[in-house]
């Protein structure tokens, strides 16, 4: 994985995890600021994380890594 797409996934642990009390209260702010920094955003409930917020940009580019990672389809056999 090229080293720009690997800072996309990176979080900042300092604002990007948030209490799932929190971010109900603030989800669009959230969504923002996900898209702005093409980061995650981490919510935690009971202290543990349970959910992962990111922009579509993001999920993109995560579902691209793995359709190229899945190996490709067996042709069926003929017959």
């Amino acid at each position: 994985m090229p080293a720009s797409t690997r800072h996309m996934f990176d979080i900042d642990l300092q604002h990007g995890v948030l209490p799932v009390s929190q971010a109900a209260s603030s989800l669009a702010a959230m969504i923002r600021r996900s898209a702005q920094q093409q980061r995650p955003v981490v919510i935690t409930q009971k202290g543990k994380p349970t959910a992962v917020l990111l922009s579509v940009e993001l999920f993109d580019v995560l579902r691209a890594l793995v359709d190229d990672a899945r190996p490709p389809a067996a042709a069926p056999p003929e017959g």
